[in-house]
């Protein structure tokens, strides 16, 4: 049967993987290396397959795959005599699933050829130990990121006398290194990384003579490094990052052979002489991002002249200040990584290497200036990655980058170049060109239809491009990411955005003037968008009730001119964290059907036509944190069931806000090798921002003035408003149940009787307005006990008696309790809205 490909997972079945005449060709196949001389298998990877193993054995059907965390439950097990009749086998891959069981492992033992197993990335705990003790022969196993644990910690490895290679990370062993691992004296390279490991290093681990490479890096291991790791000579790769650990010098000076040496994370605080030369032989490979060096790069240059063999380069995030170090770049003539973003860097970047190796320079962050060299693209001839953005670099865009075959990422954003995009980026041939990032320029001029057909992400938001989206592009879109927000440009949305973009995820066309209805064309292929963005603009229209939006969690159509009732087509949207349509003209009654949108977060409809009462159905929001119905026409009495709504009064903040990635990194095709220096240390590239929540900004008026609430600080959030609207009764006292909430504005109503004494619980409220209303009675005392509270609004009521301010009520910055000149607004004027151009 062979393979058959599926959403980019290969699936094997491997009961037929041998013995079909039909598919004799298996060498061909991918995942699979034969030995051409003997024609047998020697490599198998069946990684990342275990969406289909259940299909082959009936557990499941397909459409079972969008419970995947229900379907990440299964217990999954492999028989491994599948892989007996493979006898010239040398390296398995089984990473990557979530396979609880390898039944008859032991039974490989017969491969005596079996010296690689990778078993990462699994559900596997300590009773598959036994089995794997049984594989005399392997030289190099992985098991990082399963259960196994303490397990090792009574495990016999008087068997694996050849193991060289060990990955153990991920797997929480908090009670230290088993010391059944310091018996394997053959050991060449250990991985412990990520296992929650504490305390000073062990002196054990100086008993491996024979040790290249050592990962433990992602721990807490603190203090000094045992001396006796002097006697490590032969360490070629050392990586203590993210740790909290002392590094003399003399580790590094004695360590002859060491080619790659990671210390990112760590606080070197003159432990390392970083006014001298950091070793006297050749670096392959130096990372200390993260580590408070707080040097100039005069210092840094006494630190690294000496070194002019790196490959890879990182000193991020360490406020080195002064001049750009162009020598770095020049005197590595191999380099290949080149990584100083987040610091404090000025001067011109002045490259003088002409077709260097550099295929990833990132200095974004800095406070560069000047313009780029024209000739730019000469000196990066092998760029792939190329990040300036968050700097002060001016002038136009040069043009010899578009000759740069291999760049695939490209940011520049957030500095102040100017000019047009090179018509000739959309043009090259072959174009790996996938990412464009230019945001928060001064960048002008029309979108060339060339350029939104050959990119996966394309940002430009924050210039002062002009004209129209292309109305039609050549070929097939490919666009995961487009952002046009916070242009001039003008003219209808394209038609081709919703019918050819199958795979777009983030669309953000916000504070433009496009004008005309949402193209009905959205409708046949929206199901893939996740974030929609089309506030601020001069659409019209009705909102299509045919929209297809089931993947969709933030929805944004705020400030335009859409009309008619809310479509019941966003009842389909059951993943929605935000729904902002506030000051549109749409109206209607509140939907009941709004209950079923169980994942709300934000539910914002400020500034409409809608009448009707509230429906009780809102109560079902459990999740809400923001709800805005300010400024329509709703009626009746507030549902006092809205006291079932959380606003994450339980004291959890669940950060369902801020920056989402995906990446996709790729390898360069390596083969396997025995040894973490050369598996772990692979150069990756990585796709990010396909789908990123960073752009999620919501607006709310808290404090008598309108806020924006954006990232972290919007989990943090939560208020109700239900001003300027027709709402009778009493201010249900259940609402006092709602501890979680910073504001509540029920201002510009008809509500009547007494404030209740219940609302004194609400003690994180930083603004409350009860103005424009008929309550009657005295202003309950016990609310001069909320202490954050700044703005306190009773204006225009019928109440009596006196509001005694504690003297210790310091944040307390406004109060009106009675009618006052000033405090006459146009708080409910729904026609006075902010231009956004």
């Amino acid at each position: 049967m062979g393979i058959i490909r599926k959403t980019n997972v290969v699936y094997y079945d491997l009961l037929s993987f041998w013995g079909d005449e039909k598919d004799n060709d298996c060498c061909a196949w991918h995942g699979v290396q034969c030995n051409n001389s003997i024609g047998q298998v020697i490599q198998l990877s069946l990684t990342d397959i275990h969406w289909y193993i259940p299909l082959w054995s009936g557990i499941i059907n397909e459409s079972f795959f969008p419970a995947h965390e229900e379907f990440r439950q299964l217990n999954l097990s492999l028989n491994a005599s599948l892989f007996l009749p493979f006898e010239e086998l040398q390296q398995l891959d089984l990473s990557y699933n979530i396979f609880t069981d390898l039944k008859g492992l032991e039974r490989l033992s017969k491969l005596e050829k079996l010296h690689f197993l990778d078993l990462e990335y699994n559900h596997f705990n300590k009773s598959i130990l036994p089995s794997l003790n049984a594989l005399a022969y392997l030289k190099t196993l992985n098991l990082s990121s399963n259960h196994v644990c303490d397990g090792l910690l009574i495990q016999d490895w008087k068997n694996t006398s050849k193991l060289k290679v060990l990955y153990l990370g991920g797997n929480d062993f908090s009670h230290g290194i088993p010391p059944s691992i310091l018996s394997l004296n053959s050991l060449q390279a250990l991985s412990m990384r990520k296992n929650n490991l504490s305390g000073p290093i062990s002196s054990g681990l100086c008993e491996f003579q024979n040790l290249r490479d050592l990962d433990l890096s992602s721990n807490k291991f603190e203090g000094i490094l045992p001396p006796c790791f002097n006697n490590l000579t032969s360490l070629r790769m050392v990586d203590f990052s993210d740790n909290q650990l002392h590094i003399p010098s003399s580790l590094i000076s004695d360590l002859k052979s060491l080619e790659f040496l990671s210390l990112s994370g760590n606080q070197i605080d003159g432990s390392l002489p970083l006014t001298s030369p950091l070793l006297s032989n050749q670096l392959k490979h130096l990372h200390m991002a993260n580590c408070n060096l707080n040097i100039s790069t005069i210092d840094l240059l006494k630190f690294l002249h000496n070194q002019y063999d790196l490959r890879s380069l990182h000193l991020s995030d360490n406020s080195l200040h002064g001049n750009f170090p162009n020598w770095l770049v020049d005197n590595n003539t191999r380099l290949q990584v080149f990584d100083l973003r987040n610091n404090s860097l000025t001067g011109n970047i002045q490259l003088s290497v002409v077709d260097s190796l550099l295929y990833r320079f990132d200095v974004s962050n800095n406070h560069i200036q000047g313009k780029l060299q024209p000739d730019i693209g000469l000196f990066l001839s092998n760029i792939r990655i190329l990040n300036l953005s968050k700097n002060n670099i001016e002038g136009t865009i040069p043009t010899s980058l578009a000759n740069v075959y291999n760049l695939e990422n490209l940011d520049f954003s957030s500095n102040n170049l100017s000019g047009e995009i090179p018509e000739s980026w959309g043009l090259r041939k072959p174009n790996n060109l996938i990412i464009v990032i230019l945001s928060n320029n001064r960048l002008q001029g029309r979108i060339s239809p060339n350029l939104l057909t050959s990119l996966y992400i394309l940002r430009l938001s924050n210039n002062q491009f002009t004209g129209n989206i292309p109305s039609h592009i050549d070929g097939r879109c490919k666009l995961f990411t487009l952002d046009l927000s916070q242009n001039h440009m003008s003219g209808r949305i394209s038609s081709w955005i919703g019918q050819s973009c199958l795979r777009l995820r983030t669309l953000i066309l916000r504070n433009n003037s496009f004008h005309g209805p949402i193209p009905p064309e959205f409708c046949n292929s929206s199901s893939a968008l996740k974030f929609l963005d089309l506030s601020h603009n001069h659409l019209f229209g009705s909102i299509p009730t045919c929209l297809n939006l089931t993947s969709l969690n933030y929805m944004h159509l705020q400030g335009n001119k859409f009309s008619g009732s809310i479509p019941k087509a966003i009842v389909q949207s059951s993943n929605l964290i935000t729904l902002d349509i506030r000051q549109n003209n749409l109206s209607g009654n509140i939907p009941r059907w709004f209950g079923y949108l169980r994942n709300l977060r934000v539910l914002l409809l400020k500034g409409n036509h809608l009448k009707g009462s509230i429906s009780r159905q809102l109560c079902q929001l459990t999740k809400l944190r923001i709800l805005d119905l300010s400024n329509n026409k709703i009626s009746g009495s507030i549902p006092p069931c809205f006291s079932n709504i959380t606003f994450s009064k339980n004291g959890y903040v669940e950060r369902v806000f801020g920056t989402e990635k995906d990446q996709r990194f790729r390898n360069g095709g390596l083969e396997y090798k025995d040894g973490l220096y050369v598996k772990d240390v692979v150069l990756t590239s990585d796709i990010y921002f396909i789908y990123s929540t960073e752009q999620e900004e919501v607006e709310f008026m808290t404090k008598s003035r309108l806020e924006s609430y954006k990232g972290d600080i919007l989990n943090f959030m939560a208020g109700m408003d239900f001003s300027c609207n027709n709402l009778v009764g009493d201010i249900p006292p259940e609402l006092g149940a709602l501890t979680a909430i910073r504001a509540l504005n029920l201002s510009h109503n008809q509500l009547t009787g007494s404030i209740p004494n219940s609302l004194s619980n609400l003690n994180r409220l930083e603004s409350m307005d009860l103005s424009h209303n008929k309550l009657t009675g005295e202003i309950p005392s016990e609310l001069t006990d909320i202490y954050t509270l700044a703005v306190f609004t009773l204006a225009y009521n019928n109440l009596t008696g006196r509001f005694q301010i504690k003297r210790n009520l310091a944040p307390l910055a406004k109060q009106v309790t009675r009618a006052t000149h000033s405090s006459v607004d146009h708080h409910c004027n729904i026609n006075a809205r902010p231009e956004f151009q």
